[in-house]
C-alpha cells in the first residue's frame, strides 16, 4: 500500500515537469541553440520572422534590414536556413547559415554619394544543446561571419575599383535554468576567437597613372570575452529573450564585434503561431 502511494505521489510530481518540457519543445528558443521549431510553427517578431518547414527544417529572415527600403531607396534581402539532427533526446545538434545583401545603390545613399559599391554579409554557426534535466539545459556553439564589399567609383578620366573583407569567429557557452512554468534564468559566455584585418585591395587608373594598394587594419585585442545573463519568457505564443551585460557588442544581422569592450543588450521578442 505504501509503495502504491509513494509511486502515485512520485508519477504526479513528475507530470508537470512531462508537461513543461512538452511544452517547451512546441516553443523552444531557436538562438544561441540547436533547436528549430516544429513544423508549421511561425514566429514573427519586430527583429525576425521564421518558419518550421518540418520539425528538422527553418526558415527565417531578419525584419530591420527589409525597412532600410525608405532610407536607402533599396530592399535589402536577409534569409537564413537551419537544420537540426533527426533523432530524438536530450542531445541535438544543428547547423545555419544566412545570407544579406546590399545593393550598390545603397550603399552610395549611406556615403551620401560618395561611394558606390555592393555588400555581401554571410553568417554560418554550429550548435550542440544537451537538456540534463526538465529545468537545466546547455548549449555549446560556434560562429563564422564573413563580410565582403566591392565597390567603383566613375569620375573624369579616372575610376577605382575596391574590395573589403572581414572574418570573425567566436565560441559560445550558454546555460539555461527553468524557474517557474514560463520563466528560465540564462547565462552566456562568448568568446572572440580571431578578427581578421579588414581587407582592402585598391586600385586606380588614370590615363597617366595608375596605382594598386593594399590597405588592412587590426584591433589591438583580437580575443576577448562577453558575458551576459539574461532572463527568458516563454509562454504559449508570447515569447521575450533579454540579455545585458559587458563585453564585444557583436552588430546585428552583420556579426561584426566592437573594436572595444561595451555594454551589451541582446532582446529578442516575437508571437508564435501554428501556420498549418
Amino acid at each position: 500500500m505504501r509503495g502504491a502511494l509513494a509511486a502515485s505521489l512520485l508519477a504526479a510530481s513528475l507530470l508537470p515537469r512531462a508537461a513543461l518540457a512538452q511544452e517547451r519543445s512546441k516553443n523552444p528558443r531557436t538562438d544561441y541553440t540547436a533547436y528549430t521549431r516544429p513544423a508549421g510553427r511561425t514566429a514573427v517578431g519586430p527583429f525576425k520572422i521564421e518558419l518550421g518547414i518540418f520539425d528538422e527544417v527553418m526558415v527565417g529572415t531578419y525584419v530591420p534590414p527589409w525597412f532600410a527600403y525608405p532610407a536607402i531607396g533599396v530592399l535589402v534581402p536577409s534569409a537564413y536556413l537551419k537544420l537540426r539532427s533527426w533523432w530524438s533526446g536530450p542531445f541535438a545538434l544543428a547547423a545555419r547559415g544566412g545570407f544579406t545583401y546590399i545593393g550598390s545603390k545603397g550603399i552610395e545613399q549611406l556615403s551620401d554619394g560618395q561611394t558606390s559599391a555592393s555588400a555581401g554579409i554571410y553568417a554560418a554557426e554550429i550548435d550542440a544543446s544537451l537538456r540534463i534535466s526538465s529545468t537545466f539545459t546547455f548549449h555549446l556553439g560556434g560562429d563564422y561571419n564573413h563580410v565582403q564589399a566591392i565597390g567603383d567609383t566613375d569620375e573624369v578620366a579616372s575610376s577605382i575599383e575596391g574590395a573589403t573583407t572581414a572574418d570573425t569567429w567566436s565560441a559560445r557557452l550558454m546555460a539555461e535554468l527553468q524557474l517557474s512554468h514560463s520563466f528560465l534564468l540564462s547565462l552566456m559566455v562568448r568568446y572572440l576567437i580571431y578578427q581578421s584585418p579588414v581587407n582592402a585591395d585598391v586600385s586606380t587608373d588614370s590615363p597617366s597613372t595608375s596605382v594598386e594598394g593594399d590597405l588592412s587594419g587590426e584591433g589591438t585585442r583580437p580575443r576577448r570575452v562577453t558575458v551576459e545573463p539574461g532572463l527568458s519568457y516563454e509562454g504559449e505564443h508570447w515569447e521575450l529573450q533579454l540579455g545585458v551585460g559587458y563585453g564585444v557588442f557583436y552588430l546585428p544581422v552583420v556579426g561584426l564585434p566592437s573594436s572595444k569592450s561595451l555594454p551589451v543588450v541582446d532582446l529578442a521578442f516575437a508571437y508564435s503561431f501554428d501556420l498549418f
